[in-house]
């Protein structure tokens, strides 16, 4: 005890000393006092506090008023309305120069205009662009004060080394990426650490912070860092703006926390569509990092985690546009707090591991502008060498067909466009000898319609564009190779030993068209048709009427504009009936299956109701028709049993330990920002006294479905059974599902494959003519391992009767993105089930388990009394890219209470 005592105080005093001494974050470093410091305007040294964002805002205004060396750009705002901020750092003559320096690297983007002479030439001369990119992980703090420091030694280093980089390099400086995560991880870290410096004790809870505090997460719990294709959140949206405006050559991305400082080169897999010059550049600059850390005695290390291979990513997206894309994981601050102590007792401070970001920082800027020419022609053939590649391409160009949901095929196109990807519209039909969807393994012969969009892949973005469109993207051999092998390892271990880990950081499909839902094509020929190109937002028309029918107004349920209009209508409390079987209009016109009646004389309540529903129609993008009958030639009349009138959704979503942020953000993103309907979070601690029946749908995102149970306790678990029996709709995504299944809930007759799925007793006793005193162990059979499946694209069948299909066909692609594979309910329906064969559409899955897949249920409705629960066996919503299942998501809510 006294050591501990004595280890704590030596600590603190150190920590102390540390504040005190002339410490410098730059050797050598000479500055120009005309230059407001850091501890002028926050009134201390970076890394003695913590900077909250309008203090940064403070700072950096200071800076552009006493330097000529800054420009500051405010570039966006935030959710919570904090603002976004550019800083360009460089010479005041290049900062001058600024357009032509911009508009130089600009030609370097496009081969097809710029020839290899004047590519040189631009190399030369120009500087090269470089961004440093701080707390797109916000409560990863050592991130955000370190650009504090980048920033101030580059507007005010006298030195010959940053003397080199402001004429050779134009420095932007994002601070910060990810503001609201940033605000309220600081905000949380300044009300909790405790003691003048902080405990390094780990178990303190200031290491530990709350749901939403511990989080990287922005304001609607989005990872920033998994969004840059997907664009989902307005600041990944603005920061791709900015990206695609500077094309910076170098793009360094700061994070935290690891064991010791993390730096290039790069773990495999890396992205088989990032050039090999990419990796060689990556490898000079770690290497130069490397040297860096060397003059202080620093631990580090490179390549054995954070990969390149899933294109969402702040090192990825930048390296699949040309820059050499990097990640930097400081080893303090964030979670860490003011100090930490490390696995060998010794400490490490907030202060050293902003100084490790600082050094990789200006290590990166080193060797930059000493390979700058070099770096800027690699630039230019980046995009050279693509084109190249693009002729020997299986696939020339992917066409997208809009007829099916024209509302989501704009957004797509516009998202392409942000990509800087090129899209042409067709002029004129044409036929492709050789052309197949994402569903198909063959080729046909198909005819494409006037008016068709026509993405090539001979275009300067061919490696981002192959990268989010192709079909099946492979992994490196070598990877594979040694997660083969770790994988066959971990087959001969116990249960309880410690595995090998497999080295799949992230998710291995994402494939776009097919995330979105769209109609779309690969074909292997090109397209001998009249085309124009598509420089913005494709708008289209639909059909508004003009008249006023005398019975209904009637829209077809099968695309997100509709689901955002029937959202809406229960809203407003329109009264409105869904039609479970298909009709024909009285003028012929075909509705399916889920189709939408909003009948006049049952919304009488409704001021001004014909102009309301025309408003919507358009404000959405909806095909709107009138209906003067109940009658129908074929199919069911409207006032049949087959229509369904529908209860308006009363929603609530369970929050907190042990949900997972991601999950629960995306449903509240969805709710609030694409379909505008409200709901209400409940956490679990207050969940005993909520009273359920104001309620008829509860949802429960990705969670742990074994402290579910324990929270909930015998008690809740039954409050939830009789709630469900009543009327009551429980909506599970993913873990969560696991929770009707287990002994003691059993909400459902499904079953989890594998470890944990059997629950039988492990003693039976004898029958009754045997002795009656004695009971045999029952043989336990060995539980299967179910290998976790890292985000593999699955073919699923959907039962094309069921409501919850509603608006889909019978087949649909679905990501898996965990060790969960369910049976089929005994007494349930099971409306969405893994495909019999070809189950596998892309992305990796272990060959043994690929087999276990098929006739396995995606999507069961399994009824409790009146009510029912909806099981997902994965997310649905997962990173708010996978739209295709945006529907089927909402028709477990919107629908379920009256079916």
């Amino acid at each position: 005890m006294k050591k501990s005592l004595a280890l704590i105080f030596l600590t603190f005093l150190g920590f102390s000393v540390l504040i005190c001494d002339d410490f410098k974050f730059w050797k050598g470093g000479v500055y120009n006092p005309a230059i407001s410091t850091p501890k002028q305007i926050l009134g201390y040294e970076i890394g003695d506090f913590i900077t909250e964002h309008y203090e940064m805002e403070r700072y950096i205004d200071a800076l552009a008023k006493s330097s000529n060396r800054v420009k500051v750009i405010k570039y966006g705002e935030s959710y919570e309305r904090r603002g976004m901020y550019l800083l360009v750092i460089s010479s005041p003559e290049n900062l001058s120069r600024l357009d032509e320096i911009r508009g130089n690297i600009k030609k370097l983007t496009d081969p097809r205009i710029t020839s290899e002479s004047e590519a040189k030439r631009i190399a030369e001369s120009n500087p090269i662009i470089v961004w440093l990119n701080y707390s797109v992980d916000g409560d990863e703090t050592a991130a955000f004060e370190a650009g504090i420091q980048v920033a101030y030694q580059l507007c005010a280093g006298e030195d010959e080394t940053t003397k080199k980089i402001l004429k050779d390099a134009v420095v932007i400086i994002n601070l910060p990426h990810n503001p609201d995560s940033h605000q309220k991880a600081v905000s949380w870290f300044k009300a909790t650490f405790v003691g003048k410096y902080g405990n390094p004790d780990p178990y303190a809870s200031e290491h530990r912070g709350d749901w939403r505090m511990k989080t990287n997460y922005n304001h609607y719990l989005i990872d920033l860092n998994r969004d840059a294709f997907a664009c989902s959140q307005i600041e990944t949206q603005k920061v791709v703006e900015q990206l695609h405006y500077w094309n910076p050559q170098v793009f360094a991305d700061h994070h935290g926390e690891t064991k010791n400082m993390f730096f290039v080169p790069y773990a495999p897999p890396v992205n088989l569509n990032i050039p090999a010059t990419t990796k060689k550049w990556a490898q000079v600059i770690g290497l130069n990092i490397a040297r860096g850390f060397d003059d202080y005695g620093w631990s580090y290390y490179t390549g054995e985690v954070f990969d390149l291979h899933y294109p969402g990513y702040w090192d990825s997206y930048p390296a699949l546009n040309g820059a050499i894309g990097m990640t930097f994981e400081t080893d303090a601050g964030g979670r860490k707090g003011f100090q930490f102590e490390r696995e060998d007792e010794t400490v490490i401070t907030f202060k050293e591991g902003i100084h490790h970001h600082f050094i990789a920082s200006m290590k990166t800027l080193e060797a930059a502008v000493n390979h700058r020419s070099e770096i800027l022609f690699d630039f230019y053939k980046f995009r050279q060498t693509a084109l190249e590649e693009a002729k020997r391409e299986q696939y020339k160009q992917f066409v997208i067909v809009p007829d099916k949901d024209k509302e989501k095929t704009s957004r797509f196109i516009e998202l392409c466009l942000k990509h800087g990807i090129e899209v042409y519209e067709a002029k004129e039909s044409f036929t492709s000898a050789s052309a197949r969807s994402y569903f198909d393994k063959t080729t046909t012969k198909k005819t494409f319609r006037k008016g068709v969009f026509i993405i090539p892949m001979y275009q300067p973005q061919k490696r981002l564009l192959k990268t989010l469109f192709e079909p099946d993207p492979q992994m490196e051999e070598e990877f594979l190779k040694e997660a083969k092998f770790a994988y066959e390892y971990n087959k001969k271990l116990g249960k309880n030993v410690r595995r090998l880990p497999l080295g799949f950081y992230d998710v291995t499909a994402w494939n776009l068209p097919i995330a979105w839902g769209i109609e779309c094509y690969l074909t292997e020929d090109e397209a001998k048709v009249k085309v124009e190109r598509v420089n913005q937002k494709p708008e289209f028309n639909f059909y508004i009427p003009t008249d006023t029918p005398k019975y209904a107004y009637v829209f077809k349920y099968d695309t997100d504009a509709s689901a955002k209009m029937l959202a809406k209508l229960l809203t407003y409390d329109f009264k409105v009936g869904v039609a479970s079987r298909y009709f024909y209009s009285e003028t012929g016109e075909f509705f399916p299956r889920g189709a939408v009646i909003v009948r006049v004389e049952r919304n009488r309540h409704i001021q001004d109701f014909h102009q309301k529903i025309k408003t919507f129609a358009k404000e959405f993008g909806v095909d709107l028709y009138t209906i003067n009958t109940a009658y129908t030639e074929r199919g069911i009349d409207l006032g049949s049993n087959w229509v369904v009138e529908l209860k308006k959704p009363k929603i609530a979503v369970l929050t907190e330990e042990p949900v997972s942020q991601t999950s629960y953000g995306a449903i509240w993103y969805l709710f609030e920002r694409v379909y505008e309907y409200s709901f209400t979070p409940i956490r679990w601690d207050y969940f005993s006294s909520v009273d359920l029946y104001r309620y008829n749908v509860l949802i429960i995102p990705d969670a742990n479905a074994n402290q579910l149970k324990k929270l909930l306790g015998d008690d809740g678990v039954k409050k939830l059974k009789e709630w469900i029996s009543n009327g009551g709709v429980l909506v599970t995504l993913k873990n969560a599902s696991v929770f009707p299944t287990l002994k003691g809930v059993e909400f459902t007759t499904s079953k989890l494959l594998g470890e944990g799925s059997s629950e039988d007793d492990e003693y039976e006793e004898k029958k009754p003519a045997e002795a009656k005193d004695t009971v045999k162990v029952k043989e336990k059979k060995v539980a299967e391992r179910i290998e976790f499946t890292p985000g593999a694209i699955m073919r699923v069948k959907l039962d094309t009767l069921h409501f919850l299909s509603f608006g889909y066909g019978d087949e649909i692609a679905v990501h898996i993105y965990s060790s969960l594979i369910f049976e089929k309910s005994k007494d349930g329906a099971n409306p969405g089930v893994f495909a019999d064969k070809d189950v596998r559409i892309s992305g990796f899955v272990w060959e043994d388990m690929e087999k276990k897949f098929p006739g396995k249920a995606y999507l069961i409705e399994e009824p409790v009394g009146r009510g029912k629960v909806i099981m997902f066996a994965d997310d649905p919503n997962f990173r708010l890219y996978w739209q295709s299942l945006n529907r089927l998501f909402l028709n477990s809510v919107l629908l379920s209470p009256s079916f």
